[in-house]
Order: C-alpha cells, then structure tokens, then sequence
C-alpha cells in the first residue's frame, strides 16, 4: 500500500510542496485582489463626482423624511466619467482574463 503523505522524519518535505511556489501564488493573489478592488472603489468615486448633495436641516437624520436630495448645480466633470469608465473597464478585464485562465476550453491545447 502506498502512503499518500510522507513523515518529515523520512526525509520528505510537508506534502512534497514548495514553499517558493505557495508564497508566490499568495502574493499575487493577494496584489490581484487589492488592484481589483482598489480599482473598483475607484471607480465608484470618480462617479460620485458632482452628484447631488442631502440637504437637511440641522440636527436631523441624512436619511429620515425630512432629507431633501438637491438638484445638480453642475453635470459630473467628462475627465471623472472617463476615469471611472477606464476603472471599471480595467475590473471587467481582470475578470475576463481570470476566467480565461480558469476555464481550459479557452486555452486552445
């Protein structure tokens, strides 16, 4: 019968990993996750640009029934769309690429 896992103490490694290629993937799972949502939040921010404001009167609740949402004094500057647009279009490029490294029908081999 052969053992699926070998002892340290019989010369192999903790289930024959490197611990090279663990750090490795961790590392750029983790900088993939914060550059995903980095740009996510991003972007959501750059869209939030020139929205209108909550106008309340003092001491009250921003979400209670007497908030009144102001008209738009001026339209969401054309840089801040296209900043926001170019992040979320950035995400949208990550996920495809991630599926496309997931998914072996993609590969072509």
């Amino acid at each position: 019968m052969t053992t699926l896992v070998r002892s340290a103490a019989a010369g192999g490694s903790w289930l024959d990993t490197e611990g090279g290629s663990i750090s490795l993937v961790l590392l750029v799972g983790l900088a993939a996750t914060l550059v995903i949502v980095g740009l996510y939040a991003l972007g959501i921010r750059f869209f939030a640009v020139g929205a209108p404001d909550v106008r309340v009167p003092v001491g009250d609740d921003p979400e209670g029934p007497t908030a009144v949402v102001a008209e738009r004094e001026h339209p969401r500057p054309v840089p801040a769309t296209l900043a926001g647009l170019a992040c979320f279009a950035g995400v949208a490029a990550a996920v495809v690429y991630g599926i496309y490294l997931v998914i072996p029908l993609f590969h072509g081999s």
